[in-house]
């Protein structure tokens, strides 16, 4: 299934239970796209993660933290909306180890990305909350 975005592979994962009750949809998986970043929710969750890292170095190794990240994005797109989730999102990628304004600043970076929303005006607007 392509992006509905613009056209782009996807990876479908899981959503974590750690993250999934601050996201706005509540089915069990989403799909992030490798080309513009857009997070969309899933009917179907895989029985792993994938590998994040194929879509950019930025995002954790580990499939869970990653999708924790992966979630955040989600939220990024309408941030005065879903501002309190965003902060508890951010702060439990954060609890992982994840310094989650530099995977902002390296997604931002990475060239061959073309992320649908403005990452690092985003990235400005979540420093404020968290």
């Amino acid at each position: 299934m392509p992006c509905s975005n613009c056209g782009g592979d996807v990876l479908r994962f899981p959503v974590p239970d750690s993250v999934g009750d601050y996201l706005p949809d509540d089915r069990p998986a989403a799909t992030l796209c490798t080309n513009c970043l857009a997070v969309a929710p899933a009917d179907d969750a895989p029985a792993e993660y994938p590998d994040f890292t194929r879509v950019s170095d930025a995002f954790p190794a580990d499939g869970e933290t990653a999708a924790v990240v992966a979630c955040l994005l989600a939220l990024l797109d309408r941030l005065v909306v879903h501002r309190a989730d965003a902060e508890r999102v951010a702060t439990e990628a954060e609890r992982r180890g994840v310094d989650v304004l530099l995977v902002l600043d390296r997604l931002a970076a990475e060239d061959a990305l073309d992320p649908s929303l403005d990452l690092q005006r985003r990235r400005e607007q979540l420093e404020q909350l968290i």
